[in-house]
């Protein structure tokens, strides 16, 4: 019965996959809307160049692979900022905890900060006579909202095979604002706010050979949303990891050691780009300490990532506190990340 559990649920998953990802290659726009979906929020994983399996048994696996979420011992919650591109914020919280053999439940949330913008609308006749020079009309500052609300679960089938899902709320608010009739020329105002249901995907198999082990993962799957008449797509993401503790390969005659190096590589099929490959590197001594390293292949900013992290526990509890750099090209600069995480034991 495991065996048929386990053939069916990655049929269907590389079937769902395969199956959207093709039409999506069939209708490539070149971009995709709510595209904060596609953002790491661990910094760890971002200091491995976005490498998905590099790092397992954590809060912050539901934004990547939720499958990873099943190797999590206890509870996890974690809270992180992101000082994105042109002075954008982003902001994580995902909370996890391990209920005995049913499996791992999660919730999480993400929000972006853009700052304010200043809103308006060309000027017409009837309007102030003083404002014609000017061309347009004043209508003050308006915030934008994204932001993405989710629950997950994750949970070991086998000894080898572990699946998780997440479910996610996700919604977009660019503000009112004022247009103009072509036909008329009457103002109307309008709201320009879209919501999406969005569903993520994973598995994760070892299949024996020291910590081997290969995941599979599909994120932001949902249904087309539009503004007027104008239809987007979600930034719909296949993604086929694998990663290793390299050291093992030396050290099986010599016992257990105190350092692991564990080597990652990530295959990623997004929607909106070609093919990418992402390589991450992390050096981790007594479990306490970690040095990461990446690169981002096939991107036109993003490319070297790097960071640390420091994890302590006592008596059942323990805190984690990450770091990432990211280089993103010579007009935006470097992207940071920090997250900070409470261990429950």
């Amino acid at each position: 019965m495991r065996k048929l559990v386990y053939t069916s649920f990655v049929a269907v998953l590389l079937c769902l996959g395969t199956a959207a990802l093709a039409q999506a290659q069939a209708t490539k726009f070149a971009q995709a809307g709510m595209g904060f979906l596609k953002i790491d929020v661990g910094a760890d994983v971002a200091a491995l160049g976005g490498t998905h399996m590099g790092t397992t048994g954590r809060a912050t696996a539901m934004f990547s692979n939720p499958a990873a979420m099943a190797l999590l011992d206890g509870g996890d919650v974690t809270a992180g900022v992101t000082d994105w591109i042109a002075d954008i914020q982003l902001y994580g919280l995902a909370a996890a905890y391990r209920v005995g053999d049913i499996g791992v439940f999660g919730v999480n949330i993400v929000s972006m900060d853009y700052g304010t913008f200043r809103r308006t609308r060309p000027w017409q006749s009837g309007d102030d006579p003083g404002l014609r020079d000017q061309g347009y009309i004043d209508q003050g500052e308006f915030e934008v909202t994204e932001l993405a609300v989710g629950i997950s679960y994750a949970r070991q089938i086998t000894g080898q095979f572990y699946i998780g899902g997440n479910i996610r709320y996700a919604l977009q608010d660019l503000g009112s604002v004022q247009i103009i009739d072509a036909f008329t020329g009457n103002i109307i105002d309008t709201d320009n706010e879209v919501n999406s249901i969005v569903f993520d995907f994973g598995t994760i198999y070892y299949p024996g050979f020291h910590d081997l082990r290969f995941g599979a993962s599909v994120r932001n799957f949902s249904n087309q949303s539009d503004y007027f008449d104008q239809r987007f797509e979600l930034p719909l993401t296949l993604d086929f990891g694998i990663a290793m503790n390299v050291l093992n390969l030396f050290n099986a005659a010599q016992g257990p050691s105190n350092s692991e190096l564990t080597l990652a590589l990530d295959w990623v099929h997004p929607r909106d780009f070609g093919e990418r490959l992402h390589l991450g590197l992390e050096y981790g001594f007594l479990d306490t300490v970690f040095l990461r390293g990446g690169y981002k292949f096939n991107y036109d900013e993003e490319s070297f990532t790097g960071g640390l992290g420091v994890q302590l526990e006592r008596s059942g509890y323990g805190i984690r506190a990450d770091y990432a750099y990211g280089a993103f090209g010579e007009f935006f600069g470097s992207v940071n990340r920090i997250t900070l995480s409470i261990l429950l034991r």
